[in-house]
């Protein structure tokens, strides 16, 4: 009985380990938040009730807009086409749930345009800038459209402005305005 219960004691800890490990993939008009803390559907149903408050959100979409994933601590966002990602209110009302955002995964479709060192990417449908960590990105010039999924750390967000822009790290290049894509 002691071994069954260490058994499944460690699986459970292994699953909760190396769910975080599990891929992010995003559609168009997703965001998604890696969170500490959801660990249950109780945790889940209130996560979620107070995210589904959020303007911009495409309510068509998982029944209100939120779908929460505890296995992998994971918030999804379905986001009406041409929203701005409202960061910092995504960042509040998560933390004022009670959980901690650590990472955000965001999806966009842009120009590339060089500001001084920066290398920025203005979103095409939004006009939401994102700034281009390290300054470059391998085999794209300037002024080209992409369309890449990135991540930020939650913890730029509670310091942000209306108009600041945060600083992302790309993951992945899914084409460029040549149809060159990494997918293939």
């Amino acid at each position: 009985m002691t071994l069954q219960i260490l058994v499944g004691t460690m699986a459970l800890v292994a699953n909760v380990a190396f769910a975080n490990d599990r891929p992010v993939v995003l559609e168009e008009n997703q965001t998604v938040v890696q969170v500490n803390g959801v660990v249950c559907s109780f945790c889940a149903y209130g996560a979620e009730k107070a995210l589904s408050k959020i303007d911009g959100l495409d309510h068509t979409e998982f029944g209100n807009g939120v779908l929460i994933d505890i296995g992998a601590h994971r918030i999804t966002l379905a986001l009406q086409p041409g929203a701005k990602i409202p960061l910092r209110d995504i960042y509040q009302r998560i933390v004022k749930a009670g959980y901690d955002p650590i990472t955000f995964h965001i999806r966009s479709v842009g120009t590339l345009e060089r500001f001084g060192d920066r290398l920025l990417l203005r979103d095409a449908n939004s006009g939401q800038i994102f700034a281009i960590a390290g300054g470059e990105m391998t085999g794209v010039r300037d002024g080209a459209t992409v369309s890449v999924q990135a991540h930020l750390s939650a913890s730029q967000i509670p310091e942000l402005g209306e108009s600041d822009v945060v600083e992302v790290s790309i993951d992945r290049l899914i084409f460029d305005a040549q149809g060159h894509s990494e997918d293939g």
